[in-house]
């Protein structure tokens, strides 16, 4: 099992720190995934500098993978900040495999001219890009999950993968855009209950199987954004074992679809 949608940091963070000041460190999060059988995972670099001597995010996280074997990192890269296309490429070059791009986070508009570079280079390397799509603050008209679709017409070897499928607000928009793009995959990220804004309803649930299909459905896990970690990945498992799917389609969902993309990236 490979899960992916993974957050990291230095210190402990996320909704359980209160309670377990280990949450949302790289020590805890392997010790999850052995405690349910999770082979491996993909650990997004933080948004904001680490520790105390202020370390960019993705050099820490490349400085810390060779002690992790089972995880596999992604870079987290405003896409409109100066040489972000040249940046990217040094960063695959040296061990991530992919990106996560945040746009409320980073207040990066999708369709900012500014960002066009970032892509076309995702798209030499072939990357899969997890995109948070979603009520997140900041301005929405300007990251609407419909605006992906304009980054997957233009760039069709970019793999994106829509975080949360919109939520509940943009739910549509989001399902339009995998309709419409094959190189555009379902984040099944915090859909099976636990957040309000990204519940997932049964009906939606099988208009996403029966139009789109399981070899386009990618989990995260969105460690660790869950009042207990541990019991919510349990969860999400055993929720995604109730839609009656066959085995094979349960082991793309749960980590055959990524591996299948990760598979496929071409450094520079």
């Amino acid at each position: 099992m490979l899960i992916s949608h993974c957050h990291v940091k230095a210190q402990g963070f996320g909704e359980e720190v209160d309670t377990n000041p280990a949450a949302g460190t790289l020590p805890e999060l392997r010790r999850i995934m052995r405690e349910v059988g999770v082979e491996k995972a993909v650990a997004f670099a933080p948004f904001a500098p680490q520790t105390d001597a202020e370390v960019e995010p993705n050099e820490w996280l490349l400085s810390e993978l060779p002690n992790y074997p089972e995880l596999i990192g992604f870079a987290a890269v405003d896409p409109k900040r100066e040489a972000a296309a040249e940046v990217l490429g040094d960063l695959i070059c040296r061990g991530l495999r992919g990106a996560k791009v945040h746009p409320p986070v980073f207040q990066t508009a999708l369709d900012d001219p500014a960002t066009e570079a970032f892509w076309a280079a995702c798209a030499r390397m072939r990357l899969p890009v997890h995109i948070h799509t979603g009520v997140h603050g900041w301005y929405q008209r300007r990251y609407m999950p419909i605006l992906l679709d304009d980054i997957c017409t233009r760039h069709p070897d970019v793999r994106i993968i829509l975080d949360h499928m919109g939520g509940i607000a943009f739910f549509d928009q989001a399902l339009a855009v995998v309709h419409d793009n094959q190189n555009a995959f379902v984040g099944l990220t915090q859909l099976s209950g636990r957040s309000a804004i990204y519940a997932l309803s049964p009906g939606r649930r099988q208009l996403i199987l029966e139009t789109i299909g399981p070899h386009r459905i990618i989990y995260g896990y969105d460690y660790p954004w869950n009042s207990h970690n541990l019991t919510a990945l349990r969860h999400d498992i055993e929720w995604i074992g109730t839609w009656g799917l066959r085995e094979d389609d349960l082991a793309r969902i749960l980590g055959g679809n990524i591996e299948r993309l990760l598979s496929e990236v071409q450094p520079p």
